[in-house]
């Protein structure tokens, strides 16, 4: 597949001469010395040193790009210094992320008594050491200004004893009326915490948890209920599958609990000579998601179609097995293909498949379930005894709390960790005025809690005791990190103290797990340290068959009693930013989205054919208009939309969050409706207008062009099986020449580092993109400045899209002479719906023969005794020619003072975007000790994260020992959930980067002009021939 044509963008797919200008320019922007001289500064009084520092920008711009001097800041020592603190060196504590749905078992990193990383914890069977973009990011939230300091009554500070006074005061008076309590939050995953609400439901009677998630799975837990007499979300098993087939849940990206499910999906996607299988996985969505673009077989369906098509596997499997049928709606000739295809062999893998699907609809799931039945996958691939305990929101619960609040009945409301005036809106608001007593456990002043009359600020995970219980079964400890930074208190020690226990969680907590959890165990204290200090402690229950008892008949016939028509709307969640409740977090706001790389804004996914038809390009505005609500959006073209489908995200459109997510992008909840049992995530009868209007969209993904080499590889599984090297024949030649050259060869005589990436496993989810930039104190720029290609990422995630012929066949170069100058002759052969995604990591390569040192007027960019590419940042003096001589476009070069590294702070002169939230001393408090801060004017890139390379070789020589392999680790290759990164010593031929690097499947990007990268990658291996092997 070497004559295979990838491209990253349809403006370098179609040459637009938009996309050559820009190509063609190493820097896309002059120097912006504009942005120096704006209204703001020159009129305010300089002293003589900023007065020739402008004069020095106004005789030459060079000036700009050379370094000033770093402003001396000295350390304090401690007065009494703690006994478990030793300065310079980290602290590794224990804990749990624990955030409605999102789940993750961590270590946390501190220095000096400060949290400044999140690890994966290895002990957990539920995320194995993985983690996510959002977990290693939530680390910023605890430095966050936004939250609130102080308990509040109204607009007014008040003392916790003050406050708890009133409170308590009033809660009485509605248990002495025999009144209404109701306690409204996100999915508590907490037993203790769920033991503490029952409790106060207890002391104060009348009192009902109702339980609220902005993307619901109510559909789910209402289904498993009418089949099994569970209402629970079951444990799917992935890794247990041959053949996986997906109804739009993207369970790799957000979907219930993606860090776990990416753990076990990979495991049967990676291949080698003695493990040569993989996993066969279907996908049927409207837009293409993270899932869906790492599918063997992805088909576009229109939302109202993916009832038909679920009948339609029904109906094909029930044929199969000897079983009625069910009457349905109609499928296109494509999807009803790939449905047969998928049937075929769901049923030859009987017993090892699997049958998901992501609509909020509990029809849809029920006859899911009637599949997955059939294919005896409960007590194999699905588990109901080891259920579990994420997206416990019922949709039902919340409708009937608005009715009651509505009429009146309501007579104290509390609200623990959810936002229901920002994704319900008006109506739950109108609602809330209604009830006498409201108060909000919320960490910040945000869209509901403004308005309720006591504000008890809830404190930071990371300052907090609390427990998890992600599966039956599976608990796991938080343990606080640092004491709280504000006046805050958990939200657990509050319902504690309204009724009226003389206890403090802690005790609590324990008391709960000497009970309930640790109950046999005679030596309690000793196994609750021991579970303290390991972060988890887990049993099991086997896994049982059940009966299935719904009735597909009745779910197929209300699916196709749901009329729909016109151009549809898709609502979903992003990968980064989630349900909008880190909008004001700017490592997520600036991560690019995994599919549409487009950073800092709300847009429209549309289907290429339309837009070109419309004759709109990307960030053209339109307006979206539906039940009742219309929104200007800006477009953008996305490949593999289904024809008449667009798809919004949720996420931004803050107006309470913070000054990072204030004012960015657009609210779209408005789009969800409701069909009065579950929230409805699709709409029909859309309309999409163009408005004339357009704006300049912050996107990243073809900021850095590599115009037409071959930069990825791939072959099919039934090629790699009859030949390893199959889409890695031509690299062999250019490696064969590595020898022949005309400079003296370095030894590298002990450690020499290496990588590799494999991209059968990479699913291009930024876990290791946001571990880098929180690592290695990566600056955050803005809107503005990712607009000018100054974004300042060290790792980029690069994804490629490439078509896909009739029948299967691709579309190459020879076979499509079109495709060879990738020009507008191509509409005439491409199919928009249905192409093939690759994401490639590309970081700074650690050439040994670096293009970049050798330009270097300052050799400030040098290679070290170990084989590193490195900067040496006071050296620098910013002429940015190894940024013009990197052919793999992984430097960046500080065009400001973007984290007030020397003493003209640019960031204070960007506070519209929210980006001056970085500087704050408070907010600071995240850098990590062991990186340089970068100043203005000079380079930086990746560095292999030089600083955990010494930490662990001097760990290693404090025991006298040699380093063993895997004890040095990169923060990309920690974090990333689906262990697609190996690191370490290539000189050691028993290390696992070596034996990588053996493979045939190993190939190095641009080896054909002989840098000799230290970063290799293995062939992309795609199983989606017709037959499976």
């Amino acid at each position: 597949m070497e004559n295979k044509s990838y491209w990253k963008g349809i403006a370098e797919l179609e040459e637009t001469p938009e996309f050559i200008q820009e190509r063609d320019k190493e820097f896309a922007q002059e120097l912006p010395v504009e942005e120096i001289f704006n209204s703001n500064f020159v009129s305010k009084p300089r002293a003589r040193r900023d007065f020739l520092k402008m004069l020095g920008f106004s005789v030459t711009a060079a000036t700009v790009a050379a370094s000033c001097r770093i402003p001396v800041r000295e350390a304090i020592p401690y007065v009494l210094k703690p006994e478990e603190i030793v300065p310079g060196l980290a602290n590794y504590y224990a804990s749990t992320y624990a955030d409605g749905s999102d789940y993750c078992s961590i270590l946390v990193k501190t220095r000096d008594g400060r949290p400044i990383k999140i690890e994966g914890n290895k002990n957990s069977s539920i995320t194995q050491g993985g983690t996510s973009a959002r977990t290693q990011a939530s680390i910023l939230s605890l430095y966050d200004k936004a939250r609130t300091a102080y308990p509040h009554a109204g607009d007014k500070n008040h003392t916790w004893d003050a406050i708890d006074g009133e409170i308590k005061s009033k809660l009485d008076a509605v248990k002495a009326k025999g009144g209404n309590i109701r306690i409204l939050s996100s999915t508590v995953m907490s037993p203790s915490t769920k033991s503490v609400i029952a409790d106060f439901g207890t002391y104060y009677g009348n009192t009902k948890h109702v339980v609220f998630e902005p993307m619901s799975h109510s559909g789910i837990l209402y289904a498993n209920e009418k089949s099994f007499g569970k209402q629970v979300i079951p444990g799917y098993q992935f890794d247990k599958a041959k053949v996986i087939v997906s109804f739009a849940a993207d369970f790799l990206g957000t979907w219930i609990s993606p860090i776990e499910y990416t753990k076990q999906y990979v495991k049967n996607r990676k291949v080698s000579k003695e493990k040569s299988e993989m996993s066969r996985h279907y996908q049927f969505e409207s837009h293409l998601s993270l899932t869906g673009s790492n599918a063997d077989f992805r088909t576009a369906v229109k939302p109202s179609e993916l009832g038909s098509a679920v009948i339609a596997l029904y109906n094909a499997i029930a044929s199969a097995s000897g079983k009625s049928t069910v009457s349905g709606g109609t499928i296109s000739d494509k999807a009803k293909k790939s449905i047969e295809q998928a049937a075929k062999e769901l049923m030859n893998a009987k017993g090892a498949s699997l049958v998901v699907c992501g609509s909020n609809d509990t029809n849809c799931q029920v006859i899911v379930n009637g599949i997955n039945d059939m294919l005896s996958s409960y007590g194999n691939t699905i588990d109901l005894d080891n259920y579990s305990n994420a997206a416990q929101g019922n949709d039902k619960d919340v409708f009937t709390l608005i009715s009651e609040m509505e009429a009146g009945t309501v007579d104290a409301l509390i609200i623990y960790n959810t936002n229901p005036g920002y994704v319900i809106g008006k109506k739950f608001m109108d609602a809330m005025k209604k009830v006498a007593t409201t108060i909000s456990l919320n960490d910040r002043n945000d869209e509901t809690t403004g308005s309720a009359t006591y504000h008890c600020p809830d404190s930071h995970y990371l300052e907090s005791w609390n427990d998890a219980e992600p599966r039956s079964g599976k608990y796991s400890l938080s343990q606080p990190a640092i004491n709280p930074i504000f006046n805050t208190r958990q939200a657990q020690d509050s319902l504690l103290k309204w009724l009226g226990s003389a206890d403090n969680y802690l005790t609590y907590l324990k008391n709960n797990w000497q009970k309930n959890i640790l109950a046999s165990d005679a030596m309690f204290q000793s196994s609750w340290d021991d579970c303290v200090r390991n972060g988890v402690y887990e049993k099991n229950t086997e896994a049982s068959m059940r009966v299935f008892g719904g009735d597909v008949n009745a779910a197929a016939s209300a699916l196709a009693a749901v009329k729909v028509g016109g151009m549809e709307l898709v609502v979903y969640e992003p990968v980064g930013l989630g349900n909008g409740k880190y909008a004001n977090n700017p490592w997520l706001l600036e991560m690019p989205d995994t599919t549409t790389k487009v950073v800092w804004d709300t847009v429209v996914l549309v289907p290429v054919p339309w837009a070109k038809e419309n004759n709109l390009v990307d960030g053209d505005c339109v307006d979206v208009s539906t039940n009742g609500t219309s929104v200007k959006l800006p477009i953008v073209l996305q490949p593999g939309m289904a024809n008449g489908t667009f798809a919004v995200s949720v996420g931004l459109g803050r107006t309470n969050a913070g000054r990072a997510g204030n004012g960015v992008g657009v609210n779209v909840y408005p789009f969800v409706s409701s069909n009065g049992e579950t929230m409805i995530y699709n709409a029909a009868n859309v309309s999409v207008k163009p408005n004339g209007e357009k704006i300049q969209l912050a996107v990243t993904q073809t900021h850095s062009t590599f115009e037409g080499r071959n930069i990825i590889q791939e072959t099919t599984l039934s090629e790699y099986k009859k030949n390893p090297s199959a889409g890695n024949e031509s690299i062999k030649e250019f490696e064969e020449l590595v020898d022949k050259t005309l400079y003296p060869k370095y030894e590298y005589n002990g450690l020499r580092w290496g990588m590799n990436i494999d991209l059968n496993s990479c699913i291009g989810c930024s876990a290791c993109h946001v571990a880098c930039t929180v690592e290695n104190n990566v600056p955050v720029v803005g809107k503005d400045e990712v607009r000018r290609v100054h974004e300042m990422h060290w790792l980029r995630i690069d994804r490629y899209y490439s078509f896909k012929g009739e029948g299967n066949d691709l579309i190459t170069k020879e076979s499509h002479p079109s495709a060879q100058g990738i020009g507008n002759q191509y509409d005439n052969v491409q199919n928009w719906e249905d192409v093939q995604v690759v994401y490639q990591p590309m970081l700074c390569q650690h050439c040994e023969n670096a293009p970049c040192e050798n330009v270097c007027p300052v050799a400030a960019t040098n290679h070290s005794s170990e084989g590193l590419n490195q900067m040496t940042y006071n050296r620098c003096i910013g002429t940015r020619y190894c940024a013009n001589n990197c052919p793999y476009k992984v430097r960046r070069f500080n065009w400001f003072d973007y984290t007030t590294a020397d003493s003209f702070p640019w960031n204070t002169y960007n506070k519209s975007q929210g980006v001056a939230m970085m500087i704050d001393d408070l907010t600071r408090m995240v850098l990590n000790p062991d990186v340089t801060v970068r100043s203005r004017g000079v380079i930086e890139k990746c560095s292999f994260c030089v600083q955990r390379l010494q930490d662990a070789k001097l760990n290693a020589k404090k025991n006298n020992r040699p380093l063993n392999d895997g004890e040095a680790k990169t923060a990309c290759q920690t974090a990333c959930p689906a262990d697609a990164i190996t690191f370490g010593n290539v000189n050691d031929k028993e290390s696992a980067v070596s034996k990588t690097r053996e493979d045939e499947r190993n190939y190095y990007v641009l080896s054909e002009i002989h840098t000799m990268p230290s970063v290799g990658y293995m062939v992309k291996v795609r199983n989606n021939e017709n037959n499976m092997a």
